[in-house]
């Protein structure tokens, strides 16, 4: 069946079709009358606007990219379903989220920002966890498409940051007041890998951590720290092993690449007869919906992460219409929150 187009609804109305597009548009210069008729006949003649073509007229695509380096992560994955809901509850690019996945790899990433760019087929780019190029965001501002970045920050981009310092310092002074005295961390790459971005994230944690251990008088030498790469299960595991493996006897653990790392603690620790939190007191970071479901439950800093989407689609809706004069950054204090892990 050949859909109803906006002729349609003019032939059978007896106007011209500018004034039917007019009408549906909610233009100014066309009557309440005629605006309210017009939408009943296209109601009941099932006429749906063709999106696309409205927001090629418009200069607007009516989609918002999202490109992180992976989806599957549960941090990722939450930020990006709580943006999906917040276009959901708006109603606003309802079917305009436009996901991208650069796995991380530079190559991958600069040719999605120049595909983007080319198409125009964005009217902003929410980045989380990476960020593009000085020269490449020059080019999306003289465009006029927006950028947000999600766990980073620079100068022309508007900006989410969770103070990962604070969190981290956060860990470090609950393991002092507690009475722990042989700490060790576990942390996402700190050194720029090179083919692909640093997560500052992961620099800014492991400075939170250390500073605040110092204010106390403790230090965390270089045999304290297990890094991982891709922040999964298995390097929880693995990274438990290797402390044990040093001879280190430590009696905590800040699993600061996250909680899913934390699990993997928990679970090899389970095997190896290690009793949490009496032989070591273990704390993650997310506060992800299974860290209240293990066992023991798991002691954590809660990054908002519903919240963290939802400021994120607001930030860039303000940024589509115009309203942000100057770049806008946002900051969110994290908060430890104590389970039985720790």
């Amino acid at each position: 069946m050949k859909p109803t187009t906006i002729k349609d609804i003019a032939k059978k109305l007896g106007i011209s079709h500018t004034t039917v597009s007019r009408a549906i548009n909610d233009h100014p210069s066309t009557s309440r009358k005629t605006k309210n008729r017009v939408r009943k006949a296209a109601e009941a003649m099932s006429y749906s606007p063709n999106m696309a073509a409205r927001g090629l007229a418009m200069g607007k695509s009516e989609s918002i990219a999202f490109m992180s380096t992976r989806f599957a992560a549960p941090f990722i994955s939450n930020v990006l379903d709580s943006f999906e809901q917040r276009a959901f509850y708006t109603k606003r690019y309802v079917h305009g989220i436009m996901p991208y996945s650069t796995r991380n790899e530079e190559s991958v990433k600069e040719a999605l920002l120049k595909q983007i760019l080319r198409g125009r087929n964005a009217d902003a780019l929410v980045m989380l966890t990476i960020k593009p190029n000085e020269r490449i965001l020059a080019e999306y501002n003289r465009v006029k498409i927006p950028v947000i970045l999600i766990e980073n920050s620079m100068k022309g981009a508007h900006s989410i940051m969770v103070d990962n310092v604070s969190g981290a310092g956060k860990a470090a002074e609950y393991f002092i007041k507690t009475g722990r005295k042989n700490i060790g961390m576990i942390v996402g790459e700190i050194v720029q890998p090179p083919s692909h971005d640093l997560n500052m994230s992961a620099v800014e944690r492991k400075k939170g951590f250390k500073s605040a251990l110092l204010d106390h008088g403790f230090e965390l030498p270089n045999r304290n720290i297990e890094e991982t790469h891709a922040y999964i299960y298995e390097e929880g595991k693995r990274s438990l092993d290797n402390f044990i493996k040093k001879g280190d006897r430590l009696d905590a653990i800040f699993c600061a690449a996250g909680d899913i790392v934390a699990m993997g603690v928990l679970e090899r620790a389970k095997e190896l007869g290690i009793k949490i939190p009496e032989d070591i007191a273990v704390i993650g970071y997310d506060d992800i919906l299974a860290a209240t479901h293990l066992d023991p439950p798991l002691t954590t800093v809660r990054q908002p992460l519903e919240g963290i989407g939802i400021m994120a689609f607001d930030l860039a809706i303000e940024a589509i219409e115009g309203k942000l004069k100057e770049d806008k950054h946002i900051k969110i204090d994290p908060e430890l929150i104590i389970r039985k892990s720790a």
